[in-house]
This record gives C-alpha cells, sequence and structure tokens, in this order.
C-alpha cells in the first residue's frame, strides 16, 4: 500500500493556525454554536490547551507585551487574531505587529509579491497600450498632414511651387519627405523634368531651382504645364 505524505508546518504555531481553521469552519458547515471570537480561541486551545485567552497566550504574538498595555484592549486584541486566522494571513490589522501574517502563513509573502507583481505588470501592459495608442494617432496625423501636403502640390505648376515650398516647409513634414514629394512631382512637367539638383542641397534651393526653371520656360510649355493641374477651370477663366 502507498504511504502518502502530507506536509508538516514548521512549528506548533502553524500548525495550531491551520487546525483552527479547519475546526471552525467544519463546526461552522454544521451549523453549531461558537464563541464570540472562535477561530482565536481555537488557535490557543490547539496551541497551548487554553480554555481561556490569556497575556501569556497572547504574548506569542508581541513577547513584549504588558498588563497595562492590555489594559482595556483586550477586545481589540481578540478580535485581530481572529481576523488574522479566518483570513489566513491576508488581514491582518493592530494592534498585531505587521509580521505576524507572515510569521503564521508564510505563503502570504509570495501571494503579496504576486499581487504586486500582477499589479506591476498590468500597470506596465496599460501604460504600453497607451503608448501604442498615441503613436498610432501620431501616425494617422502625420500621414494625414503628409497627404494634404502632396494633394496641395498636385494644385502647382513649377511657377508657383515656391509658395507651396513656403507653406510647408518647417511643419510637421520632415523636409526629407518634401523633397521626395517634389521629385515625384516634378517629372510631369517638361520645364523641371530635366532640372539637374545636386545631392544634399538645401530645400528652399531646390524649390528655388524649379521655380526658377518654371518662369524660364517658353510661354507654349508654361500654357501646357498650367493645363496639367486639377484646377483647369481657374486658368480658364483667368485666360477669359
Amino acid at each position: 500500500m502507498c504511504q502518502v505524505n502530507f506536509p508538516v508546518p514548521l512549528n506548533a504555531e502553524r500548525q495550531a493556525a491551520l487546525r483552527a481553521i479547519a475546526e471552525t469552519e467544519r463546526r461552522l458547515r454544521r451549523g453549531a454554536r461558537v464563541c464570540a471570537y472562535p477561530y482565536a480561541a481555537a488557535f490557543f486551545r490547539h496551541l497551548n490547551g487554553s480554555r481561556r485567552i490569556t497575556l501569556a497566550d497572547l504574548r506569542a504574538f508581541s513577547p513584549a507585551l504588558t498588563a497595562d498595555a492590555l489594559h482595556g484592549r483586550r477586545e481589540r486584541w481578540l478580535r485581530a487574531v481572529d481576523l488574522l486566522i479566518e483570513s489566513q494571513g491576508d488581514v491582518c490589522c493592530l494592534p498585531l505587529p505587521s509580521d505576524a501574517a507572515e510569521w503564521l502563513f508564510p505563503a502570504v509573502g509570495f501571494r503579496a509579491g504576486e499581487r504586486r507583481r500582477q499589479k506591476l505588470s498590468l500597470s506596465e501592459q496599460k501604460y504600453t497600450r497607451q503608448r501604442c495608442r498615441e503613436e498610432a494617432l501620431r501616425q494617422r496625423a502625420y500621414q494625414a498632414c503628409a497627404g494634404q501636403a502632396e494633394i496641395d502640390l498636385a494644385f502647382h505648376t513649377p511657377e508657383t511651387v515656391g509658395s507651396w515650398l513656403s507653406r510647408w516647409s518647417g511643419g510637421s513634414v520632415p523636409e526629407y519627405e518634401l523633397e521626395s514629394m517634389l521629385m515625384r512631382w516634378r517629372r510631369r512637367f517638361p520645364s523641371v523634368s530635366e532640372v539637374d539638383l545636386w545631392p544634399g542641397e538645401p530645400l528652399w534651393r531646390v524649390g528655388y531651382e524649379l521655380t526658377l526653371a518654371g518662369k524660364s520656360a517658353a510661354g507654349h510649355v508654361r500654357a501646357l504645364e498650367r493645363w496639367m493641374v486639377p484646377n483647369k477651370l481657374t486658368h480658364k477663366e483667368a485666360a477669359v
């Protein structure tokens, strides 16, 4: 026959606490009558056979406790011990010392540590989600702004591109992105498609060269380029 060995608490106080919990909860389930502080009473009875809880019994929690300190506070001590044992260490209130819970229930420290770790993990997850949302909002705002800049550029000819550059440079769209838009845009217009632009030139210089080339183009080329932008109606009315 296989023998099962159950773990035994290391000291008598822990054994007494576990027995007090088991006994009291069994009596409560049966509907039996219990005294005012059943967990505390059962604990001291299992610990040292006490039928009446005395100063010597309570000194198990606070060895320096004196009769004067206990006078008038006995009910508070009994209530605190009763709650401590009933909650298995989750409730440790005054006048008990702060380490009473871990003394009787070592798992309390582990549970408290787990709760702290879970709380920290939840806080980190919340912070990460918040940062992700903020980053997503920034990205959407940037993409909307960059998209608006490129749409705006589509309504400009080389003659007017300088005003576009003045409006959008120095804003939320970085210069390298504006320059990339200009490089794509200029391929549409004969007057600037072949303009030599040196790598690393300042953006204002790029805009100046494109504007100068557009204004220097032949009249029929400029007229053609005006018809190449979406706002043809405006140019037609201006010509009339």
